[in-house]
């Protein structure tokens, strides 16, 4: 029923949008979100097989005027019990201030490529281990200051969040922000690379949250290719890890795939390095339906039966 509600009223968001849009150049609104539905087979001891409904979220997102936009989105599965309301993204876009862009409210800050990166463009199902340990939330309420600029053909981005530090839809639990940067160079078509980093506090009594991290990309023609590496302190526990991705499309609309990543969750304790090999075979049905199938290979010593074959279908609007 609550869903239900949620959707109701996007609809007739949508729908005022559109009149308005009929009369006027602004505002420019239109309707966006996903559905990702799965089957997973999972040979964990307990665990049981069988489809879910993973992700239903809606949204809204548009232009109001040619320098202002937004983005607004609930998730109808989020079952996170320390953070149970619904709302996801929730901010608003300024354009060329001089020298800047700003971004102001809810959204997912600047740390890492696979983070930042849309889930309905990551080639794998599920994120690498490092980056949904290290990412988390992957959200946070604050301000972006954002700047682009090309010199000598090699274009550069940078990113500046002053953020809460807390999590989705929360109030801040200190005194302190949280400061987010990231740098991306683009020298040639096809390939970026760049560096993020994350200083902040957490909890009411300031316990040290601390994010380093580089990423790479290069794609070209048939080939894709893309790496991270990512460091974490959170008190006194340092952490780490990296991931390797590769794909080939044997044709436009098939890529195969194969990631190999690393997560360390406690740098000086032994036996706490996980390890991880994912094949996948990725299918675009459509421009906006997408089938995703992957085989995670988990390694640990003493060997475990916990590999995991995960089907995802998705539809995106």
């Amino acid at each position: 029923m609550k869903l239900l509600k949620v959707v109701s009223l996007v609809s007739m968001v949508f729908f005022a949008g559109s009149i308005v849009y009929s009369e006027a150049e602004y505002p420019k609104i239109v309707p966006s979100g996903y559905i990702n539905t799965r089957y997973t087979a999972d040979e964990t001891a307990g665990a049981k097989d069988g489809f879910s409904l993973t992700n239903v979220r809606v949204g809204a997102k548009g232009d109001m005027t040619a320098k202002i936009s937004f983005a607004f989105s609930v998730e109808g599965t989020n079952t996170d019990i320390n953070n149970n309301k619904m709302l996801y993204d929730a901010y608003i876009d300024i354009r060329s201030i001089k020298y800047f862009g700003l971004r102001v409210g809810q959204y997912k800050y600047r740390l890492t490529l696979e983070n930042v990166t849309s889930d309905t463009d990551l080639e794998m199902i599920n994120k690498s281990l490092v980056v949904s340990s290290l990412v988390n939330p992957t959200r946070d309420i604050g301000i972006e200051f954002n700047r682009s600029f090309i010199v000598n053909a090699v274009k550069t981005d940078c990113y500046l969040d002053v953020l809460n530090g807390s999590g989705m839809n929360q109030s801040d639990e200190n005194d302190y922000k949280t400061i987010v940067g990231r740098i991306v160079v683009s020298p040639v078509k096809g390939l970026s690379f760049g560096g993020s980093v994350y200083d902040g506090r957490i909890s009411t009594s300031s316990v040290v949250k601390n994010r380093r991290g580089l990423e790479l990309k290069y794609e070209y023609q048939k080939i894709m290719c893309k790496a991270e590496y990512l460091w974490g302190k959170d008190a006194n526990v340092k952490k780490e890890g990296y991931y390797t991705t590769v794909g080939y499309s044997i044709i436009p609309e098939v890529m195969l795939l194969a990631r190999y990543d690393i997560y360390d969750a406690s740098i000086n304790t032994p036996g706490a390095k996980n390890k991880r090999l994912t094949l996948g075979i990725n299918y675009l049905i459509d421009k906006n339906l997408l089938l995703r199938n992957d085989y995670e290979v988990k390694m640990e010593s003493p060997e475990i039966k916990n590999d995991l074959i995960v089907t995802q279908l998705q539809v995106k609007f």
